[in-house]
């Protein structure tokens, strides 16, 4: 976790060491050593993955970490002061700040020595040159568990006949799941079958890891089938080798633990197909395949009699009928259900209570500290060994979240980004970079995804399984990342918390993460007093009479999200660090009012939610240049050139009311004419019964509009909308368009991807497959009236999936033919997806009810709010 401080505090640093980005002035003399020496620590630390033998760096690391945790401390008492005493002749503290990083140098100076002494002497090491010899990689064989596998019993049957069908293609077989699930063992079992022996001429398993050299991995499968392998080949040549090698049977190959679809598609070339019905089987555990379903196994999870019987084979393995006591059955029980039916889980718990003496004293006392057990286990370290440097922070703050619940992904990513855990890159922007960060952490099966975009992003998330969120929070606390504070909890010197219940925090706490999880806290205003360093206030969930003024006084703030009734202050631009500010105010939300001038010098600001507020334009000529979205404003936002002055602005969320902006309003003349690189545009309506702006003007930069409650008529502006040459993801919501038929004639959506259509009154949809030639996903949803999808869609080549939930009869038979037409002519990618509430006179009960979500529009349909976890997403 050294190298998430290391991050965190290369950024503090930066700004300050550029005069003409920081307010505060600091001699670069003093910083810079400093600085090249955190350069220096993430350059060893990015390498380190890639040395060997690298374990007697981590008690150094812990070292390293607490000297810099130290220093930030140090900068950021000093810059507080510095802003506190703004003004004040009196302050005079540069010279002890100086002697005070003078001695954190100092500190440094002797590990960074050794640290270079240890990388030159890895690198030496893993340089000398070896002998060419043959690589051998061990054929699995049944291990000493295998007469005890619990919970396969359905499953191998399962697998060996995806393995034995009769298709005579090479097929690629993927067994999916979570670390410790067992993956590889039902493979294992597959693979050493009588009947697998019987079908195959060559039979291969090689575990592929993290290991993502070509050359060493064709050199250690081509190491099962040949006795000689010369390393001096070129991948070409050992690719050919193994090639011909496979050509000469039925060949079935096992590539276990494969963790990058690249690592395949490099060795996809080598593997021939004969139409023998050769088999390649995969154990991954990514969860984002794109592959026809029918050739994936699903790994499943022991349900409660499963993890009984293999808790008890671990526990009891000395006794021949592994039967455990009655006294101690039902407290076994609980720990066994406790490990959720993951068998790692299980055989590492069962192994230390195997230790115990069968008491029941000593067996609940086990019980009633099952979670700091958890930690001694080898799970803690499996999971540390899985993940690189940059990740490690990333993962562990997960833990801050509710389990068994989504999180949403729009606020995981700025935390990520305002808590310094995300290096940056000259090509992308931090938010882009954390989004990889978490696509990672999806496919090595730690993170599930929940739900995605139309686009493909992860829309909402969460830990895979409450065991590795239990990991995360114990990890979390003694790597000193965050601790969790339940009811009537007080902590001191904990620098990041997630408050589930009422706090009181002791003075001078040193926290620099609040994230209010409950709207319980009685105290919130005495937990901000006591963390006057604070990075990161997450409180929406607490709804207070007036913004409070304790939080003006965190002048370290990045990231900010409240709760308030009544106006923003003209001293939140004291919070010059603010990187991140939502704002809800129930009270504007009736009464939209502007923000003050002053936001405007919160120069660093990269996201701003303001759920009734709008933007007044400055009075001095003043840029929010580093602004990417802006949302809940309504459309005096956009008028008075406001706009031309956040040049960088990406996204755009408004609402318009035509009774206060006039009766038609030009996007052209109004928004978009200094937006050059705009991408996404939500607007909604508050008054359908005028006219509202016109959808002329759009830039082309466009790839994203979601439209609602606008009234405007199909035959007028949809030939405008398909004009759009980059537009991909097209929602028409809630009586965005009104009429009877929409009837597409000479337009074209050459681009569109995604199509929405929502809570319409259309009936009549006239449409060929020319008309959308790249759409991948069709939904309708609540489109009543509209009688069926029409059939040319089914013929678009590139769609995959049709989605109609909620919709009439005949609108779901139309979707049940385009699909059954589908699969007539031997199309298995199109997927059709049918849900219904209605039956009987539900139908009529979700007519009046989507009229009573109308009402709820009319009030604010610019803006939606969804808890996931005690968290509010502003879309």
């Amino acid at each position: 976790m050294a190298y998430a401080v290391v991050i965190s505090l290369k950024q503090t640093l930066e700004p300050l060491l550029d005069s003409a980005r920081s307010r505060i002035q600091f001699s670069g003399s003093e910083l810079h050593p400093i600085y090249k020496d955190l350069c220096y620590l993430t350059s060893f630390f990015d390498k380190m993955t890639s040395l060997e033998d690298c374990n007697s760096v981590e008690e150094m690391e812990k070292d390293i970490k607490e000297i810099l945790l130290g220093g930030q401390d140090l900068i950021e008492h000093h810059l507080s002061d510095a802003v506190h005493s703004a003004g004040d002749a009196s302050w005079t503290n540069s010279a002890g700040f100086s002697r005070e990083l003078g001695e954190l140098k100092h500190k440094l100076a002797p590990f960074i020595n050794l640290l270079k002494a240890k990388e030159n002497e890895l690198t030496r090491n893993q340089q000398l040159p070896t002998a060419d010899v043959p690589v051998p990689v061990p054929v699995p064989v049944p291990s000493k568990m295998d007469h005890e596998i619990v919970g396969l019993e359905d499953e191998i049957p399962m697998l060996q006949e995806l393995i034995l069908g009769v298709d005579p293609k090479l097929q690629e077989i993927y067994v999916v799941g979570m670390f410790g699930i067992g993956k590889t063992t039902l493979t294992n079992q597959v693979y050493n079958s009588h009947i697998i022996h019987e079908r195959f001429d060559i039979r291969l398993f090689v575990t592929v890891g993290v290991e993502n050299k070509l050359e060493e991995l064709l050199l250690r499968i081509l190491s099962q089938v040949q006795t000689e392998v010369k390393k001096e080949e070129t991948v070409l040549e050992l690719g050919n080798r193994l090639r011909a090698s496979l050509s000469r049977g039925t060949y079935l190959v096992i590539l276990d633990d494969l963790r990058d679809m690249r690592v395949w598609d490099h060795l996809r070339p080598y593997f021939p197909d004969e139409g023998n019905s050769s088999r390649i089987v995969f154990t991954t555990r990514m969860t984002n395949l794109d592959c026809v379903r029918k050739y994936i196994h699903q790994k499943r999870l022991l349900d409660s009699k499963e993890s009984w019987e293999l808790f008890c084979k671990i526990v009891f393995a000395d006794m021949e009928m592994y039967n455990c006591p009655s006294e101690l059955e039902e407290i076994g029980k609980t720990i066994a259900r406790n490990m959720g039916g993951l068998p790692l889980a299980l055989v590492e718990i069962g192994k230390l209570v195997s230790k115990l003496q069968t008491m029941m004293e000593r067996w609940a006392a086990f019980a009633q500290y099952l979670k700091s057990h958890i930690q001694k286990t080898a799970i803690p370290k499996v999971m540390n060994d899985e993940l690189p440097n940059h990740l490690k922070g990333c993962f562990l703050h997960l833990g801050l979240l509710h389990p068994n619940n989504d999180f949403p992904t729009y606020e995981l990513i700025k935390l990520w980004v305002v808590e310094g855990f995300i290096e940056p890159a000259a090509d992308q922007s931090l938010e882009q970079i954390a989004e990889e960060y978490l696509e990672d952490l999806v496919s090595r099966g730690l993170v599930i995804v929940h739900e995605r975009s139309y686009t493909g992003r992860i829309k909402t998330c969460g830990i895979i399984h409450n065991l590795i969120q239990e990991v995360c929070v114990g990890e979390a606390r003694q790597q000193k990342l965050f601790h969790i504070v339940n009811k009537g909890a007080t902590t001191k010197n904990q620098r990041r918390l997630s408050i589930q219940s009422d706090v009181v925090l002791g003075e001078d706490s040193g926290a620099r993460s609040l994230v209010f999880l409950s709207p319980e806290n009685q105290h919130p205003l005495a937990v901000f007093k006591f963390s006057r360093w604070a990075r990161v206030v997450h409180a929406l969930h607490i709804r207070f009479s007036k913004f409070p003024d304790e939080v003006l006084k965190l002048v370290r703030l990045r990231y900010l999200a409240i709760t308030f009734d009544g106006e923003l202050p003209s001293s939140i631009s004291t919070l010059w660090n603010l990187q991140v500010l939502i704002i809800f105010s129930l009270q504007a939300t009736y009464s939209p009012v502007f923000l003050p001038v002053e936001i405007w010098e919160l120069q660093k600001l990269r996201h701003l939610h303001c759920l009734g507020f709008d933007l007044p334009v400055p009075s001095t000529d003043l840029y929010l240049r580093n602004l990417l979205t802006l949302s809940g404003v309504s459309f005096r936002t956009c008028c008075d050139g406001v706009l031309a002055r956040i040049p960088h602005l990406i996204k755009l969320g408004v609402r318009f009311d035509p009774g206060v902006h006039g009766p038609e309003i030009s996007c052209s003349d109004a928004l978009f004419n200094d937006l050059h690189q705009f991408e996404s545009f939500k607007c909604a309506v508050t008054n359908t019964s005028k006219v509202a702006f016109s959808l002329e003007g759009f830039p082309s930069g466009l790839t994203k509009l979601t439209l609602g409650i606008c009234g405007f008529k199909w035959d007028d502006h949809t030939t405008i909308l398909s004009e759009l040459p980059n537009l991909q993801v097209l929602k028409l919501r809630r009586n965005s368009f009104s009429g009877p038929k929409w009837e597409l004639r000479d337009d074209v959506y050459r681009f569109l991807k995604f199509l929405v259509l929502e809570d319409l009154d259309i009936k009549e949809w006239i449409a060929e497959s020319e008309h959308f030639p790249a759409l991948q996903q069709l939904l309708i949803r609540r489109c009543y009236y509209l009688q069926e999808i029409p059939v040319d869609m089914g013929e678009i080549t590139t769609l995959k999936v049709i989605e109609v939930d909620d919709c009439n009869k005949s609108l779901r038979e139309s979707a049940r033919r385009i699909q059954e037409e589908q699969e007539d002519i031997g199309n298995v990618v199109l997927q059709v997806r049918i849900r219904s509430s209605s039956n009987g006179n539900t139908f009529n009960d979700l007519f009046y009810f989507s009229n009573y979500i109308f009402l709820i529009d009319a009030l604010m349909p610019w803006f939606l709010l969804i808890t996931y976890g005690g968290s509010i997403v502003v879309f």
